[in-house]
């Protein structure tokens, strides 16, 4: 992927200089936090920064306060909110760009985090026999006819099956992450908070 991305990357943030549609603006965001989350196969928010660097220095610290943060308020799919929520988790406990250059991006991610976990996204494992799956909606003859049909739209794709439990799994992943960091995570929850925030996050690491 590394002789790819940053390619990748000048084609979407040419798109998004360029007035773009609010869903591309949101497919650019899930794009974002699928690298984001990805980060026990070799990405996360640091390869995302990394090549955004390579790209252009600073774009990243542009693009992630006014596009990705309000535009992952936006999302309703509680597939891509929880993949959101994996994918802050991760930044916050395992970034090093986020530890030490974006002291305010860290504190602004986690509130986000907590906004979204708030109302956690609870995804339902499993179909019921009226989806439509014979029908193909990137075939050529799909026409018409089936398009206003609901039950004809592509099935969303949970990248974190095995997380059933959102709100547990953050606070036991900050948890292990304090650890592995000789307690860095707790240090910076307490400089970098509120007060009401460090509340918040207090009741996911009970």
């Amino acid at each position: 992927m590394d002789q790819y991305f940053v390619t990748i990357l000048d084609i979407v943030f040419k798109k998004l200089q360029a007035n773009p549609s609010d869903s591309f603006k949101m497919r650019f965001v899930r794009f974002y936090h699928l690298v984001s989350a990805r980060l026990e196969v070799g990405y996360g928010s640091d390869y995302f920064i990394k090549h955004c660097n390579i790209l252009q220095s600073g774009v990243f610290k542009q693009v992630y306060p006014a596009i990705i943060l309000p535009e992952t308020d936006k999302i309703a799919s509680p597939v891509d909110r929880k993949l959101a929520v994996v994918s802050y988790a991760k930044t916050l406990c395992d970034s090093k760009a986020f530890a030490t250059e974006f002291q305010k991006g860290w504190a602004n991610t986690c509130g986000k985090m907590l906004m979204l976990l708030a109302n956690p996204p609870s995804v339902t494992v499993g179909f019921g026999d009226e989806i439509i799956t014979e029908a193909d909606v990137d075939g050529i003859g799909f026409g018409v006819t089936f398009t206003a049909l609901n039950s004809c739209k592509p099935v969303s794709r949970d990248d974190y099956p095995d997380i059933t439990n959102v709100k547990e799994w953050v606070g036991q992943y900050i948890k292990d992450a304090n650890a592995r960091h000789n307690g860095a995570v707790f240090e910076f929850i307490q400089s970098r908070l509120s007060d009401e925030q460090k509340s918040a996050l207090a009741q996911l690491l009970q």
